[in-house]
């Protein structure tokens, strides 16, 4: 009886340890896919951004003077 008792018990943890492995190994493919989504929308933004300066060239080069200018300053002031 003891024998039986032991060998259900390794088979019980045997069990828990491939549920374990099997839990981690989904949690690590949903992090992933939640990766891929955000990576997605941030290519969004970027293909937003590069359509807007495509259309509007002179807007873009003018409010990237300007914030030059500005950041420039703002660095000379606290030198």
């Amino acid at each position: 009886m003891s024998d039986e008792k032991t060998v259900e018990h390794k088979l019980e943890d045997g069990v828990g340890r491939v549920q374990d492995g099997a839990e981690n190994l989904l949690n690590k493919a949903k992090d992933q896919a939640e990766d891929l989504a955000s990576c997605s929308k941030s290519r969004a933004a970027l293909d937003a951004v590069r359509d807007c300066v495509a259309d509007q060239p002179v807007i873009a080069a003018s409010v990237a003077g300007l914030l030059g200018f500005i950041l420039g300053a703002v660095i000379a002031r606290k030198s």
